[in-house]
């Protein structure tokens, strides 16, 4: 009987072998043999090997198509083996946007060993935002719940129904109620979670089913990040430009910083970066 080792190095050269074959029939990924299926393009080969590593675990089934696309990364709609949705997040390796992401990085106690840019910055904001969304979740924050992160794919929690997402707070009516939950979701990140968002707009939070769920947190800094309150000035600023764009009534900057910071504030710190 081989050895637990060669099983696993057979298993890798079937699987590229699979992949080759498969990239010049369709550039499609397509595991037929297990129904397996997806049936959008896929990057790369490493990425398309991370797809089918997780396939066989049992962590996807198939993917329906793309419900979202960005300059970094893509998010499918994924289906599990067990029939549940599931977001599939797949930052792309070989985007350079991620060269302008380091300032989230560097500064960030949590990650000191990443010094510069490389190749494996993707793969360590795929941690950084699993890691995030699991730190936020755990203390009562309405994200996404994590399930799992393997080099550059991170799959969470689908937030929607049937392969819909949930509509954006951008594309909905704008509350008092809607301002007031979402100052406290950022007070309770950052004196819960030790977490400040960094990148929050009405474009990072769904709106639906009586809820605000807020995502998109590769960026999100520790909060002894030396610019952490940069940072949370600019989520702040971004959320009362919008509800103000909305007629809602909003709390001013000073007054919302020092509520969440406490006598830690600086007002030097206002400046938006």
């Amino acid at each position: 009987m081989n050895s637990i080792e060669e099983q696993g190095e057979g298993a890798e050269k079937k699987a590229l072998r699979q992949v080759d074959r498969y990239e010049k029939e369709s550039r499609y990924l397509v595991k037929r043999s297990e129904d397996f299926q997806v049936i959008e393009e896929v990057f790369d080969k490493p990425t398309r090997l991370t797809l089918y590593d997780l396939m066989n675990a049992g962590y996807i089934r198939h993917l329906n198509g793309v419900i979202s696309a960005g300059k970094e990364s893509r998010v499918y709609w994924g289906v599990t083996s067990k029939g549940e949705d599931v977001a599939v997040k797949i930052y792309l390796t070989t985007s350079v946007e991620f060269k302008k992401r380091m300032v989230y990085i560097s500064g960030d106690p949590r990650f000191k060993a990443i010094k510069g840019w490389s190749h494996r910055v993707v793969e360590v904001w795929a941690q950084k935002e699993f890691k995030n969304l699991r730190t936020a979740y755990e203390n009562g924050i309405s994200v996404p719940k994590p399930i799992v992160v393997k080099k550059n794919v991170l799959l969470m929690e689908f937030i929607g129904k049937n392969g819909r997402p949930l509509p954006l707070l951008a594309e909905s009516s704008a509350t008092k109620s809607d301002y007031k939950r979402i100052i406290s979701m950022i007070k309770k990140l950052y004196q819960k979670a030790n977490l400040v968002h960094a990148d929050m707009s009405e474009f990072n939070i769904f709106k639906g089913d009586g809820k605000l769920v807020i995502f998109d947190m590769g960026s999100s800094v520790d909060i002894r990040h030396p610019l952490n309150q940069q940072f949370l000035i600019r989520d702040l600023t971004n959320v009362n430009h919008f509800f103000s764009k909305n007629r809602v009534e909003v709390v001013p900057l000073d007054q919302l910083a020092r509520e969440i910071v406490g006598d830690e504030f600086s007002s030097n710190n206002t400046r938006i970066i």
